[in-house]
């Protein structure tokens, strides 16, 4: 069984393979030949096509082998694969495609990523096909592109020189797929993105984070991600085990920033989501070192918080300055932090406040100066677009509650620092 995405990509699958049955040594024998079905007796097999949302494929059906052609493109790829996964239980299932937004199968892309599905992941990025290479383009091709892309192709290899951001990626190429990257290919590379702008990073995929574009503005494009500068904050035993003696007591003196976006505290509706960030003026960066996220009654949620920030007599572990988000339920949350005798700011997300938090956490991620070190805040970060209205929104079904946690976490250093009493 093979599922197309159109009709006309359906055809032209379908003619394909029609040619290699017509054209074969031994040709097999059929007894259904139509436009989209084919029976082999004497095999006992039989081979159909069809376009993806024509009907429930599967549904009655026992499948050895389905191929779902450019998936990501299909309205119902849930129901679909629904119906096939029954379908081909004791079968092979193979999804192929370009990236296309980060819908449903950018989803089921990153269960298989972490090992929550049954199915294996499997990237192709374009330089693995000598293909793409200006050394592979006939010199009619060529003439056939401006001026501007024709000087930049006859540029000496010795004289071509190489972007920082290109650079990286030729070390990334080297280390992890261990070859280097051609000036040929790299010159095809920049009349590409010349060509087609950030859809470049779609149709001609280089890794599978940058390929999974939005289909609106996106608001956080450049994201830097360091999983090994989390800290252990709410656990001191493993605290101690942390770095040196000498960085563990330089933490308790810097002045950390956090920030807290609040929920009901219910299961089925937003996390609270508790956010903390070390500034290092030594290094010109700031990290995520810590987060703590979960759907808790809200009294519950705060005995964790106050748990990183006091110990058991109540006094301070470390010196943070919390923000707190006032709107709606945030009021319950204040007053919760309040009971607790927790210090914190009160934060109030506003029509003129909320474009500030977004624009300048977009920033200090672009230019490196905050560091990423959750997985999935980046994809929280990275499923916001601009709507029409110019207003930085998280998509349908996604959620925004870590992004908001660092953004109120990173206006906090704009606050007033308090005097310290006691540490």
């Amino acid at each position: 069984m093979v599922i197309s995405h159109e009709k006309e990509a359906t055809k032209r699958l379908f003619a394909a393979v029609k040619y290699f049955i017509d054209h074969a040594r031994i040709k097999p024998t059929l007894s259904i030949e139509s436009k989209s079905e084919m029976r082999f007796p004497e095999m006992e097999s039989y081979y159909f096509i069809g376009t993806a949302g024509q009907k429930a494929f599967g549904r009655g059906d026992t499948v050895s082998r389905a191929h779902l052609s450019e998936a990501a493109f299909y309205d119902n790829l849930k129901k679909i694969l629904a119906g096939i996964a029954e379908a081909a239980e004791y079968g092979q299932i193979d999804i192929e495609t370009t990236p296309n937004g980060r819908e449903a199968f950018y989803d089921l892309w990153q269960k298989a990523k972490d090992g929550k599905s049954p199915y294996t992941c499997i990237f192709i990025p374009w330089f693995i096909d000598d293909e793409y290479s200006v050394d592979s383009m006939t010199e009619k091709e060529k003439q056939g592109l401006s001026v501007s892309v024709q000087e930049m192709f006859e540029i000496p290899e010795s004289k071509f020189e190489f972007t920082k951001e290109e650079n990286i990626l030729k070390a990334k190429v080297k280390k992890e797929y261990g070859f280097e990257l051609t000036v040929g290919q790299m010159k095809w590379r920049r009349y590409k993105i010349w060509d087609k702008g950030d859809l470049f990073f779609q149709e001609y995929p280089e890794d599978d984070v940058t390929c999974f574009l939005q289909s609106g503005r996106s608001v956080f494009k450049n994201i830097t991600r360091d999983e090994t500068k989390r800290i252990p904050l709410d656990d001191m035993a493993k605290f101690e085990k942390w770095g040196t003696e000498e960085e563990r007591a330089a933490l308790r003196k810097r002045i950390m920033f956090a920030g807290v976006d609040g929920a009901e505290g219910t299961a089925d509706g937003d996390a609270h989501v508790f956010s903390v960030i070390d500034v290092r003026p030594d290094e010109g960066k700031a990290y995520v070192v810590y987060e703590y996220k979960s759907n808790e009654p809200i009294d519950v949620f705060w005995s964790h918080v106050k748990n990183v920030i006091m110990d058991k007599d109540g006094k301070p572990q470390f010196r943070i300055i919390l923000g707190v988000e006032k709107n709606g339920v945030g009021v319950a949350h204040c007053r919760q932090a309040l009971a607790q005798r927790i210090r914190h700011k009160e934060w109030v997300t506003s029509g003129t406040t909320r474009p500030v938090m977004i624009t300048e956490l977009e920033e200090a991620y672009r230019k490196e100066e905050l560091i990423e070190t959750y997985k999935e805040a980046e994809d929280e970060a990275r499923n916001m677009v601009y709507t029409k209205s110019n207003r930085a929104e998280h998509q349908t079904g996604k959620h925004d509650d870590r992004v908001f946690a660092r953004a109120v976490a990173w206006q906090m250093r704009k606050m007033p620092i308090p005097r310290v009493t006691r540490l």
